[in-house]
């Protein structure tokens, strides 16, 4: 039997991925507002309270219809690409509560505060590379997708979930 909706650990997973984004991001806000930057492990990773204005990495900052026209149209394929997928196994239902979860509360700010709040700041300082500063929302919007990746290059080890 095919499923063609989202199951119920769909939904847990995306509730629990927003609670803990937001619980994240009030922390962050509340603790790390004041100080601005602090160092865990120097030359590798700061919490740092950053306000990103634009999309992923902050590209096309201070551009707020571009912006929101790029979530619509991302949010339109989405949909439609998700209607083909059969929702029987675990598997993507846990991949999409992680993807969508992360989405909604980066959008939650977006609605509530005009930007999404960002405080992991991991670098190599010694080498010069700097990642852009990204949140709870951020890593597990990037592990959903890499892990469909990974399953469309037939490179995700094959479950039964």
């Amino acid at each position: 039997m095919i499923a063609h909706r989202p199951r119920l650990p769909f939904y847990v997973v995306m509730a629990l991925v927003i609670a803990l984004d937001q619980v994240t991001k009030l922390w962050a806000t509340v603790s790390l507002r004041p100080l601005a930057s602090v160092t865990l492990v120097p030359g590798f990773f700061n919490l740092t309270y950053v306000r990103n204005r634009g999309i992923a990495f902050g590209m096309f900052a201070n551009h707020g219809l571009l912006v929101g026209l790029f979530v619509l149209v991302l949010g339109l394929v989405a949909i439609y690409y998700a209607r083909g997928l059969n929702w029987t196994r675990l598997e993507p239902n846990l991949v999409g509560g992680c993807l969508c979860g992360g989405a909604l509360g980066n959008l939650a700010d977006r609605v509530r505060l005009g930007y999404v709040v960002d405080f992991f700041d991991v670098h190599l300082s010694a080498f010069h590379l700097y990642w852009p500063v990204f949140n709870v929302a951020d890593s597990l919007i990037c592990l959903a997708v890499g892990w469909i990746v990974l399953r469309q290059l037939g490179m995700a080890p094959s479950s039964s979930l």
